[in-house]
């Protein structure tokens, strides 16, 4: 941009001199024109390079503003010492702000490391325990703690990615492989079966799928715990949940329906967000947290959330998951949560 003004300013300079050869052999010209001309160029030019210089100072707040927004926190702007105080201050509010988001941002991965970490040995030594335990029982009692030592299992490897999520800073971390869709099913309905059989709920798997999964098979469990948790809290007591698989062109769908008290139709917008509960079950204990995690770990491996009123009355989530063979869309866990109310 200095370039090119420069090379305007020569031109115009070129032509004040062919004007000003011109005015020399005419005696009718005004002589006192010219300087005013040559100072007007001149303060032009001035002008032009001081905006010239505050756009590119510009340009670099630009610049590192999306630095920080793709997860670099080290994106800074340095300015001329001479640059007009706005874009000086703006400068400097940029950068503080910069300092407190990476200053947030490590105070909670050095959160999750710490907890990760501290989780870590209390659940290895019951899971000694519960191997000690199942060389002492058997029948009923021996499959129980099989059980419970798979569930520890799964609990480790919830702990593991948090320990690379907190180190890597990025994304969550997304493993997928083969996994049959009634096996999924079948894993978390017989985890959560006894939680249902407290509340005398009757859990049940109503449709089979011989469809082969694409999939994080923790995440997917994870989201599937979710809505399990969710139909067994909101259910009243001697009810029923259902859970079908049905294939949905190039995805198999999960769908879970209880019999709770649903949610009112002119707030199927808000589900998934953040700490929002419905009016029908804020006596319930919760935070409002569970499905607007579910719906970000949906989208981070290629599924997405669906939400439907059950008849006569109830709630209907959809979880759908990409099938082998068709390659699953993993997202950033940073990007727009997978979820999607009814047509």
């Amino acid at each position: 941009m200095a370039i090119r003004q420069m090379k305007a300013f020569v031109c115009c300079v070129l032509l004040y001199s062919a004007r000003s050869s011109a005015v020399e052999t005419s005696p009718e010209a005004d002589c006192g024109s010219g300087p005013v001309v040559l100072g007007s160029l001149l303060v032009a030019l001035l002008v032009g390079l001081r905006w010239t210089r505050q756009r590119r100072q510009l340009r670099e707040l630009v610049r590192a503003a999306r630095r920080i927004g793709d997860g670099d926190l080290s994106g800074r702007v340095s300015v001329h010492p001479r640059a007009p105080v706005e874009v000086r201050r703006l400068a400097d509010a940029f950068n503080d702000m910069a300092d407190s988001v990476r200053t947030c941002m490590e105070k909670q991965a050095a959160i999750v490391v710490d907890v990760s970490h501290q989780l870590r040995n209390p659940l290895t030594v019951l899971s000694l325990r519960m191997e000690m335990l199942s060389l002492s029982v058997e029948g009923k009692g021996r499959e129980e703690a099989d059980l419970i030592r798979e569930e520890m299992n799964r609990l480790d490897v919830i702990l593991g990615r948090l320990l690379e999520l907190a180190s890597s800073r990025t994304t969550l971390p997304v493993r997928t492989g083969p996994m049959a869709a009634m096996d999924l099913v079948t894993d978390r309905v017989v985890a959560w079966r006894p939680q249902a059989e407290t509340r005398s709920l009757r859990l049940v798997v109503a449709a089979a799928s011989s469809a082969v999964l694409c999939v994080d098979v923790t995440l997917a469990g994870s989201i599937l715990d979710t809505l399990l948790d969710n139909a067994i809290k909101f259910s009243p007591e001697g009810g029923r949940i259902t859970v079908r698989l049905r294939d949905d062109g190039p995805m198999t769908t999960v769908e879970v329906v209880d019999e709770g008290p649903g949610v009112d139709p002119d707030d199927f917008d808000r589900i998934g967000e953040r700490f929002w509960r419905g009016a029908a079950t804020r006596e319930v204990p919760g935070t409002g947290l569970g499905l607007s995690i579910a719906c970000e770990m949906a989208a981070v491996i290629g599924g997405q959330l669906t939400f439907a009123p059950a008849e006569p009355h109830g709630l209907s989530v959809g979880l759908r998951l990409p099938r082998a063979g068709t390659g699953p869309t993993v997202r950033s866990s940073s990007g727009t949560p997978g979820r999607r109310r009814p047509d």
